[in-house]
Parts: structure tokens; sequence; C-alpha cells
């Protein structure tokens, strides 16, 4: 967990106040640039005069959600940190001899084939893209 010191004042969340303080009044001001506009009688500013706040409280949802999220338990590095600490496998399940296993569904072991078969070749990229193409049976 990271300390309060670290939410607030780290070097990413002072761009990210900086960025709200600059981006909500922007959005204020645009908002009511829009209401003069459309008192004028063009149409179509009412709509952005209703879109600016919007945005103004996105950019304070946003600015909230990012300053609040704790990058230690969420993302790879969450799931790395997860996985480290999570203890061995469970036991086996008193039920687990009820389903159906590879050797019993041969089209569930084709599709543990199919799925080992790409984890053995890597992630898939623009690079590295798949090119066998998959047809289903009839």
């Amino acid at each position: 967990m990271t300390s309060v010191r670290d939410r607030w004042l780290s070097n990413r969340a002072v761009s990210l106040h900086v960025a709200a303080l600059v981006l909500v009044p922007a959005c204020a001001l645009a908002a009511w640039w829009q209401v003069s506009r459309a008192q004028d009688g063009n149409d179509l500013s009412y709509v952005y005069s209703v879109m600016w706040p919007v945005f103004g409280v996105l950019a304070i949802v946003f600015w909230w959600m990012l300053i609040h999220t704790d990058y230690e338990t969420v993302g790879l590095k969450g799931m790395r940190r997860q996985q480290a600490d999570s203890p061995a496998l469970p036991p086996a399940r008193a039920d687990a001899a009820a389903e159906p296993t590879a050797a019993d569904d041969p089209e569930l072991a084709a599709y543990n084939a199919r799925l080992a078969d790409l984890a053995s070749q890597g992630p898939k990229t623009w690079r590295h893209r798949e090119s066998v193409v998959v047809r289903r049976g009839p």
C-alpha cells in the first residue's frame, strides 16, 4: 500500500493535480462561452454548453481514480505480486472426478492441444502473427 505522501505528492500525482486544475476551469470557461453563443442564436451551442461541464466532471472523476489507484495491486505488477503471494494449488475437490478430462473427451483434448501449441509459440503480435487458420467442423 502506498503512503499518503506518495499518493498525493509524488511527481505523477502533482502532474495530475496540475492537469485537473487546468482542465476543470477550462471546461467551465468553454461551457460559459457556449452558453453565451447559444443565447445569441446558435442552436448547436446548447449541446456544447452541456458537453463541456460533462468533460469537466469526467476530468475530476479520472483525476480521483488515477490518484487512488494502487499500482502495486492492479495490472501486471499486481498480478505477479498476487501470484507470488498466493499459496500452492488448493487440494483437489471430491467432485472433481465427475468432471470430464481430456482422456474422456477428444474435443477437449484437441482444444487443450491447441492451447498448448499457442502457448509454445509465444505472444501473438503484429510481428509474430499466427499463420494457421483454425477451421471449425460442420
